[in-house]
């Protein structure tokens, strides 16, 4: 694995990292985490199973960095930001998008390592991300993690959000209106599935139910619940640890 600056690259190679040419020695240490791109950090074994947490929110970005802090051992764990295309003519909300556009971006990750698959893992908008990108490489993807499936991202005041916003309307992605676009597909995910969601979530939000009724052909189909009505991951991070575990050991299980 090659890590360097993702200034200048081709979109195949946007995260700033890229699979290593044949005989090349990987450049990351064990342990180490280091900031590769914007908003990009890789750190762990660079020969581990490789674990990819997709982000869409700085919250979120920040939550991947606690995390990892403390890479469990004989895994490389790789936090990107979700990629997707500027939005067209000042829209403020992308209702419904095509996360197919930055699934296909994290193809350059999806490297098997000692035949084993890696992971993903998507926190609110990153969970259509995550989703599509197993529909679409299918062979390449060997379970899912998807925390808070249906919730929408909070914008919280502030001078500076309130200052861009004069500049540039606001982006706010719809992952509710996304997944329901995707429900016809859904029952085509085959690898282990696991969903973390908060267990008080309030009237009318389907939550985790919308995936647990569509994801119908996945080998495995996994339900963790936290106190609140959200996962928040700086808050909830040994939840979200252990079921990453969990998940982890049933792909092995699997021969994946």
């Amino acid at each position: 694995m090659t890590i360097h600056s993702s200034a200048g690259r081709p979109a195949g190679a946007a995260f700033g990292i890229v699979p290593s040419s044949p005989g090349e020695a990987p450049t990351a240490s064990c342990g180490a985490s280091r900031e590769v791109g914007p908003g990009c950090i890789v750190a762990g074994d660079p020969a581990g199973r490789r674990i990819i947490l997709i982000h869409a929110t700085f919250s979120e970005s920040r939550a991947w960095t606690r995390l990892l802090r403390a890479v469990p051992a004989g895994q490389e764990w790789v936090a990107v930001p979700r990629p997707d295309p500027v939005p067209i003519g000042g829209a403020s909300r992308l209702r419904g998008g095509d996360p197919g556009v930055p699934a296909a971006a994290l193809r350059p990750l999806l490297a098997l390592r000692r035949s084993r698959k890696p992971l993903l893992v998507g926190s609110g908008g990153g969970v259509p991300v995550a989703l599509r990108a197993v529909l679409e490489f299918p062979e390449l993807v060997g379970g899912l993690l998807l925390i808070d499936p249906m919730a929408e991202e909070t914008v919280r005041p502030g001078v500076f959000r309130r200052i861009a916003a004069c500049i540039l309307p606001p982006v706010v992605r719809d992952s509710a209106a996304e997944l329901q676009a995707m429900a016809p597909m859904l029952d085509a995910v085959r690898v282990p599935v696991t969903l973390v969601q908060g267990k008080d979530m309030p009237d009318g939000v389907p939550g985790a139910s919308f995936l647990e009724q569509r994801l119908t052909g996945c080998r495995n189909l996994t339900v963790v619940t936290v106190p609140g009505q959200q996962v928040v991951p700086a808050r909830h991070e040994s939840a979200i640890r252990g079921a990453l575990a969990a998940l982890v050991a049933s792909v092995e299980r699997g021969g994946a």
